[in-house]
């Protein structure tokens, strides 16, 4: 039986969720936007939705709107509020991400680089943590919006959101946060937080993948504006015939994610449990990353020698665990994300990431440990499975083998 401790990439959807769905799909088939009955029952469930999801995350329901996932919600965020500030604040050409922010935040805004704005990285401390400090010194009357994730996809850290909130509001600048890791996860409330749009994604939180939202604050300076064009649906800002059943299921998703935030010990004690059972058999691993500010159920670890790729693809089908985003699968680099923390290229190539959900139990914790354990064995005693690393020293490129 497969144990997928992949949670951070995608979770399972519910049942609960897929039963929500299913009456949207032949049943009430309708366009919410068709003015005829049909037309009414599919707005109303899109409504009830929208309506849910925005409890879960302490906004208005006009305040959400829905897109295809979190990365066009950042996209649309980013780019909307960069293209509404070229008239409204022409001064404001500066935008800030974190080192570690997920790739389609970094890759919008490498694009506005090309636009006329100015990109630059707040540097994150060895824990994953923004630079506060830093990111004080960086802000001026010239940025135009910060972009910090609520929670590191890779590492799990949980970033001091509200600390970054009030420094952005006192420079004047928009805040954005990518909250698709941490909703459903541990309680994400954006009134508390101060942020001025923040991006959510349904398939994170055990609901269906192609469906995901941007939050947008009734009382922030701007608005983005809209990068599609079409018919003119949720206010103009994200054109297109809405997609009822998978945001039914979003919905479904938010209100058991309401439900779900008491599994935050529940989740510690399974990672910690791995770590211990690992420990137990002997296994040397080391958390990169925060050990404290991090989601719960969330691991990213390193195991010197090991090469994790080919590790990896010894679990074969009994343990899914994966090397970093999924988004960045294949790059030679390795992790940018733990290279911004500072891990060397030797250990960054031996690092796992891995995150527990609400289906798993301690004796899946044991298990992994064990299956995990099984493979760095097998590795040790075969040819091929140690980390090749190269890195240039005074001029000269060493290669080796740890």
């Amino acid at each position: 039986m497969t144990i997928s401790l992949d949670h951070h990439a995608t979770t399972p959807t519910a049942q609960e969720v897929v039963d929500a769905m299913a009456r949207y799909w032949r049943d009430v088939p309708f366009n919410a936007h068709s003015a005829h009955a049909g037309g009414a029952l599919s707005e109303s469930a899109v409504e009830t939705a929208r309506a849910t999801i925005a409890d879960l995350v302490g906004a208005s329901a006009h305040e959400i709107t829905f897109t295809s996932g979190a990365t066009e919600a950042n996209n649309l965020a980013i780019l909307g509020l960069a293209r509404a500030a070229q008239s409204a604040l022409p001064e404001r050409t500066r935008i800030l991400t974190s080192a570690i922010e997920h790739k389609c935040v970094l890759e919008a805004a490498r694009h506005l680089a090309t636009q006329g704005f100015e990109h630059e990285m707040i540097p994150v401390l060895t824990t994953g943590r923004v630079d506060v400090e830093q990111l004080a010194a960086m802000l001026d009357d010239r940025v135009l919006l910060v972009a910090v994730m609520a929670a590191n996809n890779e590492i799990g850290t949980i970033q001091p959101l509200p600390e970054i909130a009030h420094l952005c509001e006192a420079a004047g600048a928009m805040f954005h946060v990518d909250a698709a890791q941490v909703v459903g996860r541990i309680p994400f409330d954006v009134f508390e937080i101060g942020c001025d749009t923040a991006s959510f994604s349904a398939h994170k939180m055990y609901g269906p993948k192609g469906v995901g939202a941007l939050y947008v604050s009734a009382a922030a300076k701007l608005r983005p504006k809209p990068i599609l064009f079409g018919g003119g649906q949720e206010s103009g800002l994200r054109p297109g015939t809405l997609p009822v059943p998978l945001i039914v299921g979003f919905g479904k998703a938010a209100e058991l994610a309401m439900q779900a935030h008491s599994n935050g010990p529940r989740l510690r004690e399974l990672a910690d449990r791995f770590l211990l059972e690992l420990g137990r058999l002997g296994i040397d691993a080391h958390v990169n990353g925060s050990l404290t500010d991090r989601l719960p159920g969330s691991l990213n670890i390193h195991i010197p020698g090991v090469d994790a790729e080919q590790l990896i693809q010894r679990l074969g089908d009994s343990l899914h665990l994966s090397t970093g985003s999924a988004c960045q699968s294949g790059e030679l680099q390795g992790s940018y994300v733990l290279r911004a923390i500072g891990l060397p290229r030797k250990l960054v190539s031996a690092s796992f990431r891995l995150c527990f959900g609400t289906e798993h139990d301690m004796s899946d914790a044991v298990k992994a440990a064990h299956c995990l354990a099984d493979s760095v064995r097998t590795c040790e005693s075969a040819t091929g499975c140690f980390v090749q690393w190269q890195e240039l020293v005074d001029g000269d490129v060493l290669i080796g083998r740890v």
